[in-house]
């Protein structure tokens, strides 16, 4: 069984903020499908026959307080995360596997639980802004000029999420690839 997860805050006071990406684009799933999360105390899960899509509700920065039963409750083989990324510009996206936590504390949460090496990532970027504090910039409401680029990326990660239910990750790098290279310059494809 495929582990989604989506990663963001609780409670409607963080619902369109861009620490919510990872929730916003299981939302998005989810309404494509037609679908609805259940609830329990620890994470809105949806049960799918190989695959089950989570989101946490304990917190950003105690995302393993959630994943630690699910991984006992479901016999889970690989894990993918969906997150927001300081570190790209909004509306960009990078697909990957392993590697470190960035900064990111929902991440460096999910590595008590989940092997870093072997973590599957979407990566969503919001950009960043230098003379803010990281803390407060994510947790802030995504500014109308933002979520014109933020939905199409969203609806690509919902794109590669149907493709590693239905596929695998090998499947999802290759998609990733050929929507990369569509976006890119013909300069940046040089370098």
């Amino acid at each position: 069984m495929k582990l989604i997860l989506g990663l963001g805050n609780p409670t409607e006071r963080y619902q369109d903020t861009r620490h919510n990406l990872g929730f916003m684009c299981l939302d998005l799933w989810c309404r494509t499908h037609k679908k609805r999360f259940k609830s329990d105390d620890l994470y809105d899960y949806i049960i799918l026959k190989d695959a089950v899509l989570l989101k946490p509700a304990t917190w950003m920065n105690r995302s393993a307080d959630a994943i630690r039963p699910a991984l006992k409750r479901w016999n889970i083989s690989e894990s993918l995360v969906v997150y927001d990324d300081l570190e790209l510009p909004a509306g960009s996206m990078r697909v990957r596997s392993g590697g470190g936590d960035g900064g990111h504390n929902g991440i460096k949460s999910l590595f008590e639980v989940l092997p870093s090496d072997t973590l599957k990532r979407i990566r969503l970027g919001i950009d960043k802004d230098a003379r803010m504090d990281a803390a407060e910039y994510v947790l802030q409401k995504i500014p109308a000029d933002q979520e014109e680029l933020i939905q199409p990326m969203l609806e690509k990660a919902v794109q590669l999420l149907d493709i590693y239910i239905n596929r695998d990750f090998t499947a999802v790098l290759n998609e990733y690839s050929k929507w990369k290279k569509s976006y890119s310059r013909p300069n940046e494809l040089e370098s």
